[in-house]
């Protein structure tokens, strides 16, 4: 046995052993650095949240700026997703879940004013369940539903708290858009950092209803539709809400938010690169959305380095059990004798037992 593993385990062979040891921590490393990073995304979570199964999926469309999609078209997509939900007999988990949940989103800039001051603000309006899928570091107050009777909430960051009222506590506080008296809701903290700043979050940005923009803009397109729905198989809600829509492919762009850090998916990215930073769509990605797409970006390298430190770790593997079958001391025939010889024991301590006559 010492001289056998003599001959596997040479000084070399140790070396590379203990380099490999090294490389797979090093893999772990990296893979835990993913992971904690694509947790960083809680725009693209919603599923994880509220699925923890994983039977559903959120999927994201994104507008162009001539697609012109109203909240009128929006509610008859969630009337045709549900009626094929309803065609092939998908239910809600429980009876007291939601089978579908939907929001959406335009955004533009305005100035917001309080009784002495103003600030030059981002302002987001959302409809549906919007804070499910964007959950904000609420300071005070809370959010405001986007289907509420009465639209007359506002959400502001810190920074536009300070601005107006040089200071966060002023929940139920009056300011105006346009002329148009809101009610402060609530007060969050915004998220911070050269990525977000690249991602056009660097603005001071307040939230309010749908309609209140539409009312203050005269806009009625909307930027962004997002939803959960039963996932039971790969690609199944991705292909209800594609085929839901009824705009020509150079109006819209469609993503499955999740698992869209998984290792496959990153690797498929990788491979439309260059053509995804061509965009002849004239969409206007909001700022969770870039914000995502540039984690991708920034990820893909380390997924690489991390199959390749992973294929270093199996190589050496691969060659350890070469050498280990090569410099082996029992063979095929030693095992064959060895059954023989053992079924030839069995038959003659049988044979002398019956001489004895202790078998029946």
């Amino acid at each position: 046995m010492a001289d056998y593993l003599r001959k596997v385990f040479t000084k070399k062979q140790i070396l590379w052993l203990i380099i490999s040891g090294g490389v797979l921590v090093v893999f772990f490393l990296i893979a835990l650095f993913c992971v904690r990073a694509s947790r960083t995304q809680p725009a693209q979570l919603f599923a994880d949240r509220f699925d923890k199964d994983g039977e559903s999926t959120q999927i994201s469309v994104f507008y162009s700026q001539i697609a012109e999609v109203s909240e009128d078209n929006l509610k008859e997509l969630s009337f045709k997703i549900d009626n094929k939900l309803d065609e092939e007999f998908i239910t809600a988990k429980s009876e007291n879940a939601r089978r579908r949940i939907s929001a959406y989103s335009a955004s533009g800039e305005t100035t917001v004013n309080s009784e002495k001051k103003s600030s030059k603000v981002k302002v987001i309006g959302v409809g549906g369940d919007y804070f499910l899928f964007h959950p904000l570091r609420l300071l005070s107050g809370s959010y405001f539903d986007g289907d509420d009777l009465m639209q007359d909430k506002i959400l502001l960051d810190e920074e536009a708290a300070w601005d107006l009222y040089g200071s966060p506590d002023i929940v139920g506080k009056p300011v105006e858009i346009e002329g148009v008296r809101l009610i402060v809701a609530g007060v969050y903290k915004k998220d911070t950092g050269r990525f977000n700043k690249l991602a056009g979050n660097d603005k001071n940005t307040v939230y309010v209803s749908y309609e209140t923009i539409e009312y203050v803009s005269n806009r009625t397109e909307l930027d962004c539709y997002e939803v959960l729905l039963p996932n039971p198989v790969s690609g199944y809600g991705m292909k209800v809400v594609k085929d839901a829509i009824t705009l020509n492919e150079d109006k819209f762009e469609i993503v499955e938010n999740t698992k869209r850090f998984s290792w496959t998916r990153l690797i498929k990215r990788f491979k439309t690169a260059g053509s995804r930073s061509m965009n002849a769509k004239a969409i206007i990605y909001p700022y969770w959305e870039n914000m995502a797409r540039g984690l991708e970006d920034a990820l893909v390298p380390w997924v690489f380095i991390d199959i390749i430190l992973i294929s270093f770790v199996f190589v050496n593997v691969c060659v350890l059990c070469a050498r280990m079958w090569k410099n082996r001391t029992i063979h095929k025939s030693d095992v064959k004798n060895f059954i023989e010889k053992r079924i030839e024991i069995y038959r003659e301590e049988r044979k002398q037992k019956k001489e004895k006559g202790e078998l029946i």
